[in-house]
């Protein structure tokens, strides 16, 4: 049972990581596209000027490393092996994530609805990552 929750967990995170590979440029274009909004939102704060004008520049690092994370975490959830280091980064990873793209507190109407959903749905994931952070391998599982 634990084996098939681990592969309806990761498998969202590993397609999402090789979509990215595959579409790589689109996926940097809304990485910033997605950074800016948010900024624009977050405009006169000079705090989120401060960290907004060190991420903009450097989409190509934080498009990798996110990649990575995705398939790196996804991976190791999928196949048994450091579950919980897996779950780890994947938490990370969605922390961002939500908050770049579903900030629908900020938004009206359908799209506001849509975002609060997405937001929700993330937050669901990242609370399943935190269950799996919990789990510990028995023999049986760890082979």
């Amino acid at each position: 049972m634990f084996a098939v929750g681990r592969i309806c967990f990761s498998i969202i995170f590993i397609l999402a990581g090789i979509n990215k590979i595959m579409h790589w440029q689109e996926t940097e274009q809304s990485l910033a596209n997605a950074m800016i909004n948010l900024l624009n939102y977050l405009y006169g704060y000079a705090w989120a000027e401060s960290i907004f004008d060190l991420l903009i520049p450097n989409t190509s690092i934080l498009l990798i490393i996110g990649t990575t994370v995705e398939i790196v975490g996804g991976a190791l959830i999928l196949l048994g092996t450091q579950v919980r280091l897996g779950a780890f980064l994947l938490a990370l990873f969605l922390i961002p994530t939500t908050l770049f793209f579903h900030h629908f507190w900020f938004l009206q109407g359908s799209e506001k609805e849509l975002q609060q959903i997405m937001f929700l749905k993330n937050l669901a994931i990242f609370g399943g990552a935190l269950i799996l952070m919990s789990y510990k391998a028995n023999k049986r599982e760890s082979k």
